[in-house]
């Protein structure tokens, strides 16, 4: 994996800033025995209840890759760092009074977080094999109209690109699919800034989101939902 590189952006002055990191599960920037440092007892418990090696050892690469960029973020050290849950199991910061707002996503070996001023949620995927019947399942009427429209070929990715960035709503409203996925509608004329375009939920303004497509890594699909009726710019690193 590269060290880093950077993302194409939008906005300037009055702009929200939304940074992204990525990095490799498998073989993370720190020894394990490192990033075990950094855990909290109950992390390290979690983990250990893992019953694959590869799967334990990705768990403690995701949680410590957030703990070092959040502490980062803060000024703290990374054991430091406190979390609690808000009412539907989103985590938070403990004692920033909602600055620093984070969302963690993982796909087989690579993770990614986003953190923001403004509440955010992420998505990363392995691109793999289209998912006709979940499309049906999970995607507006709209959304799968546009898939059905685009050549045979294309259609894996597109798959991938709305799925990511429907997630990485759920992600950022922190109901996951206790809302239906299919209750809103990202528009992907722009490939690069798709649209939330329709959104039946209670109090939705579809003006109060930004929604940006980014590539994580070759072979991966992933977006960022922002909460914010303003400008975003988008930075994607690479955690080193």
């Amino acid at each position: 994996m590269n060290a880093s590189y950077a993302s194409g952006q939008t906005g300037g002055a009055g702009a929200v800033s939304a940074d992204v990191w990525v990095w490799s599960l498998d073989d993370p920037p720190r020894p394990e025995a490192v990033m075990l440092g950094w855990l909290s007892a109950e992390e390290i418990a979690r983990a250990d209840r893992f019953r694959f090696p590869n799967l334990r050892r990705r768990w403690i690469a995701a949680r410590a890759g957030m703990r070092s960029l959040l502490a980062a973020q803060v000024g703290a050290a990374p054991d430091a760092l406190a979390f609690g849950a808000g009412r539907k199991g989103k985590p938070f910061l403990l004692g920033q009074d909602g600055a620093c707002t984070f969302n963690l996503s993982h796909s087989e070996g690579l993770g990614a977080l986003a953190v923001s001023s403004a509440e955010l949620g992420v998505d990363i995927e392995l691109i793999s094999r289209f998912h006709e019947g979940v499309a049906r399942d999970r995607f507006s009427s709209m959304e799968n109209a546009a898939l059905e429209a685009l050549p045979e070929d294309q259609r894996n990715d597109a798959f991938y690109r709305f799925w990511t960035a429907k997630e990485a709503v759920l992600k950022a409203l922190g109901t996951g699919f206790s809302l239906a996925s299919n209750s809103f509608t990202i528009d992907f004329a722009d490939r690069e800034t798709p649209q939330l375009v329709e959104a039946r939920w209670p109090e939705a303004d579809t003006a109060a989101w930004q929604v940006r497509a980014f590539d994580p890594h070759p072979g991966f699909a992933g977006a960022v939902a922002i909460r914010t009726a303003r400008p975003v710019r988008l930075s994607v690193d690479y955690w080193a």
